[in-house]
């Protein structure tokens, strides 16, 4: 479900938007890096690490899966199995796909409702967000199975929502903090921080330590939703996916905006904009991943020189 605004409403949010990110694109991409400048948007202190955005340029760019006709959603990237990881809520499946975004198989999730985001934790765990029950399940995906079931999984239950399709998106994994990471859409966008314990884990519910991130206090954060996250494994820097302004953004860990990256017709190297970027992943290599529904992938490497 996405915003019921009026239309008038919609193009006008939008494109404040779209002025708003195309000067701190411009800004990042042909101002910052002159030396003795001083950035009017308050980038990081000297002592935060660079900014890696951009630096980047798509090399894949909008290629269909190939057996997904929709709902594409979350994306993970497991190291062991040099392979990705996705979902889709209708119906709730977990996708493996190749790094070059062939589908390799199918699996489906009995017990979920609305499966919106993926992290890999380690082995063949992964951490799957349920966005209508609010919940976040640990599940086990070896390269045998066929299907899931949640109805035994180890779960954190978070609060109560008034709108269902507004809470949890996407999750991502910070291996070196051993810290799991959420986004919930809207009303509030919100980076949530969670301490679990993942060696003690048990089928049931899990107590888990949270603390929240308000989107709302960070500088220059021009979207209306956050649809997914990501932890630069270098860095430490959390990179995030608004769907609804197709822009990635990446953040210090103390809310300073470090650069952002639209999503957009003739920038980062796209031919068209993604239409509704959903999913996003960070390989061992620092090559990004990201999906959009209906059933499109994207790869960005690194520019040369």
């Amino acid at each position: 479900m996405r915003w019921r605004a009026s239309r008038w409403q919609r193009r006008l949010v939008m494109a404040a938007a779209l002025l708003v990110l195309s000067a701190l694109y411009l800004q990042w991409h042909h101002v910052i890096a002159m030396p003795g400048h001083v950035d009017a948007l308050q980038p990081a202190p000297p002592s935060a690490p660079a900014p890696i955005l951009p630096h980047y340029q798509a090399s894949m760019d909008a290629k269909v899966v190939s057996g997904i006709a929709d709902n594409l959603s979350g994306l993970a990237f497991n190291p062991t199995t040099n392979t990705l990881f996705a979902v889709t809520n209708r119906p709730p499946q977990i996708a493996e796909l190749s790094t070059d975004g062939r589908l390799l198989r199918l699996a489906p999730l009995r017990g979920a409702d609305d499966t919106e985001g993926i992290a890999h934790i380690q082995g063949d765990w992964f951490a799957i967000a349920d966005e209508r029950s609010n919940r976040i399940h640990w599940v086990e995906f070896g390269k045998d199975v066929t299907e899931i079931s949640l109805k035994d999984s180890p779960y954190i239950q978070l609060g109560d929502i008034a709108i269902k399709n507004f809470a949890l998106e996407g999750l991502g994994w910070d291996a070196k903090r051993q810290q799991l990471l959420a986004v919930t859409e809207k009303w509030p966008m919100q980076v949530l921080v969670m301490d679990v314990p993942f060696s003690k884990l048990k089928p049931g519910l899990v107590d888990a330590k949270i603390s929240a991130w308000e989107v709302q206090e960070m500088e220059g954060m021009p979207s209306t939703d956050l649809a997914a996250v990501e932890v630069d494994p270098r860095s430490g820097n959390l990179l995030l996916l608004g769907e609804e302004a197709s822009v990635l953004y990446e953040y210090s860990r103390a809310g300073a905006l470090l650069s952002v990256m639209p999503l957009w017709a003739g920038m980062s190297g796209l031919e068209n904009r993604a239409p509704q970027p959903e999913g996003l992943v960070m390989d061992n290599s620092g090559n990004i991943y990201i999906v959009s529904e209906p059933n499109l992938f994207y790869k960005f490497e690194r520019k040369r020189g």
